[in-house]
């Protein structure tokens, strides 16, 4: 190979790749409350539904210490 052409080959990569790096996403979020835990056939909609799951968080829903509330927080790619 010529040098000319590896170098090049190699600026021409290197842009490919910082371009791809420099690209911005813009996200759609959901969340849902729910007193008791979903299963795993309501998350696999989400999920058919091009959501994924970036937090669950178990809330006390009472000063007592002994109700509980559960939130999920999925995002998708906005459209």
């Amino acid at each position: 190979m010529k040098p000319g052409f590896t170098l090049l080959f190699t600026l021409t990569a290197a842009a490919l790749i910082l371009a791809g790096c420099a690209t911005t996403h813009s996200w759609e979020y959901r969340t849902r409350t729910t007193k008791e835990r979903i299963g795993t056939s309501v998350l696999d909609g989400y999920g058919k539904s091009g959501w994924e799951l970036v937090s669950f968080t178990c809330l006390p829903a009472d000063r007592s210490g002994t109700n509980f509330e559960y939130e999920y927080i999925f995002k998708r790619p906005g459209k």
